[in-house]
């Protein structure tokens, strides 16, 4: 049956207004969520009022007045330890939404460009880099490593630029006269890559002292908490700058599925937006690892569970896997401040595997174990 202009029309028009909904309603649920956890004590394992939504959103209205330039009222005694007990819940919780909407974005991105399930940017030895700047910067320095900031993003960010550069070049080599990056070959590199960078690693930590082992382990887990202001400025500039162009080019993002023959045909050169989608991705996972922690999971679960049930175009396949990631990354934020052992806090990479392992179990079992 041949249909109408204005029907195709109508139904176009259906169809946005409901994936209009769809992502107000993701939006919404994700606010709710952050709100939620923000209304949690900081420390919650040490009190036993563990929820106090008054108390802590009048304390963020407080800081919220301070932010739009208003005078701060005095505050002391109780009331200040609950004022920075607030601040400090509301920085941990917007740090564990950017990070778990970041690197799922990341995810999406890297999955669609190599059309690859399983692929994600620690493909590239960025996460390899991360690990041997953080124990390169506590070899030198030791316990006073915290305290050098600037150093340990320099070494960080670094390590990480230096492995990616080296892979993509390897990768673009490969590729020859074909004038395209081989996928394979420059998977193959990072792989090789991470297991040296990581051999390198372990011989660094197994010189390490106890006290120094230690500070890696809670680097690494994104256990120490970093609350300078210089760290929080460069976690949310980093993060913030290399995902807007991803969420901005959501829709031009479906062309990185194209090989060079399809791009060609379609009059259109994919190799810019290839390049710029794989810097802002790296530059995510690396950003989120520095802040909170390996949290490679919900690179590869978020994005492969999203396009189960939204499809795999990437405008709606971004919209969710943000949303998705940054909820669960939030859950598992603060499920770290209800549980301690020998009054050292769970890495939230434990509860994040915690819940997303069962949820890629049940989504397997129910596409027969198909990858798509």
């Amino acid at each position: 049956m041949k249909l109408s202009s204005e029907r195709l029309r109508s139904e176009w028009l259906r169809e946005r207004r409901r994936e209009r909904s769809r992502f107000l309603a993701a939006g919404l649920l994700t606010g709710l969520v952050f709100l939620l956890c923000c209304c949690f004590r900081a420390n919650a394992w040490a009190y036993g009022e563990k929820f106090i939504p008054l108390v802590y959103l009048k304390n963020l209205g407080l800081a919220l007045r301070v932010l739009l330039g208003r005078a701060l009222p005095p505050v002391s005694g109780e009331a200040r330890v609950l004022y920075l007990g607030a601040l400090s819940r509301l920085r941990s919780t917007a740090m564990a939404l950017l990070s778990g909407a970041g690197l799922s974005l990341a995810g999406a991105v890297f999955q669609n460009a190599w059309r690859n399930p399983m692929a994600s940017p620690g493909m590239l030895g960025a996460t390899a880099g991360v690990r041997l700047g953080n124990v390169l910067l506590i070899t030198l320095f030791s316990a006073a490593a915290i305290e050098h900031v600037f150093l340990r993003y320099a070494f960080c960010y670094g390590f990480s630029a230096l492995c990616v550069g080296f892979v993509m070049l390897l990768g673009s080599l490969a590729g020859g006269r074909r004038r395209e990056i081989s996928v394979l070959e420059m998977v193959m590199a990072g792989s090789v890559l991470s297991s040296g960078l990581n051999v390198a690693t372990m011989y660094l930590m197994y010189r390490l002292e106890d006290d120094a082992l230690l500070l890696f382990e809670e680097l690494s887990f994104g256990m120490l908490e970093q609350t300078d202001a210089v760290s929080n400025a460069v976690f949310f500039i980093v993060m913030l700058g290399s995902m807007l162009p991803l969420l901005l080019l959501r829709t031009r993002l479906n062309l990185l599925g194209a090989d060079r023959l399809e791009s060609a045909a379609m009059g259109v050169s994919i190799r810019p937006l290839r390049l710029l989608a794989q810097f802002c991705g790296v530059v995510i996972a690396v950003c989120a690892m520095v802040h909170c922690g390996e949290l490679g999971m919900l690179a590869l679960v978020i994005p492969h569970a999203v396009r189960r049930f939204a499809g795999a175009e990437m405008r709606r396949v971004c919209v969710f896997a943000s949303a998705a990631g940054g909820c669960v990354m939030m859950l598992a934020r603060l499920l770290c401040s209800f549980f301690h052992i020998l009054s050292e806090p769970v890495p939230a990479a434990f509860f994040v595997n915690l819940i997303l392992t069962p949820l890629f179990i049940v989504i397997l079992a129910r596409g027969r174990g198909e990858l798509k």
